[in-house]
């Protein structure tokens, strides 16, 4: 995804680490991980960290609709 000429790459991880056990949407800048949109099956929430400052809103906006789309619910 472009925005304001700069291009952006999005990935699905997994992680199943003590506090961050779930599923998330990573948003890349070349090599440098920009935010990560989080469903955590731990605390049962979806979390947004964010590595860098500025973020382009049409960004996360785009982000944040693929995440509860693609992230799925909580498993009972």
């Amino acid at each position: 995804m472009v925005v304001h000429g700069v291009e952006y790459e999005f990935l699905t991880a997994s992680s199943v680490i003590k506090g961050h056990d779930g599923l998330g949407i990573e948003c890349w800048r070349g090599n440098d991980m920009v935010f990560e949109i989080f469903r955590n099956d731990e605390t049962l929430r979806f979390e947004v960290t964010l590595f860098e400052q500025d973020v382009p809103l049409e960004l996360l906006e785009y982000a944040i609709q693929t995440a509860r789309a693609n992230l799925g619910e909580f498993s009972p």
